[in-house]
């Protein structure tokens, strides 16, 4: 369904532009994290990376299908984001615990 822009899409659109770009940025840094440490850390920052990147294709599709007017329920692309975030949550939360016990 395509609607006329409004404020509030427009809005909408530009958070899940907002969205895209952060997750964007955590993927750079647990790319980082993946390069500086090596192997035995390796595979968590590696899943955040590509859980970030999965994130930031996510929100900048539905950023842009708002901003051209295609308005339509988000809920489950809500409930992926979400899952998504609380899974790189836990990941940078288990990486500071792990370099706290072992450094």
């Amino acid at each position: 369904m395509t609607a006329p822009p409004t404020l509030a899409s427009e809005r909408t659109a530009l958070a899940w532009r907002r969205t895209s770009l952060g997750a964007a940025a955590c993927a750079l840094l647990f790319a980082h994290q993946v390069t500086r440490d090596g192997w035995p850390t390796l595979a968590l920052p590696l899943v955040a990376a590509v859980v970030a990147v999965l994130v930031s294709t996510l929100g900048w599709s539905r950023g842009r299908s708002l901003h051209r007017g295609r308005v339509t329920a988000g809920g489950r692309l809500v409930a992926i984001t979400t899952v998504a975030v609380a899974v790189m949550t836990l990941i940078a939360l288990g990486g500071v615990v792990f370099d706290r016990w072992v450094g």
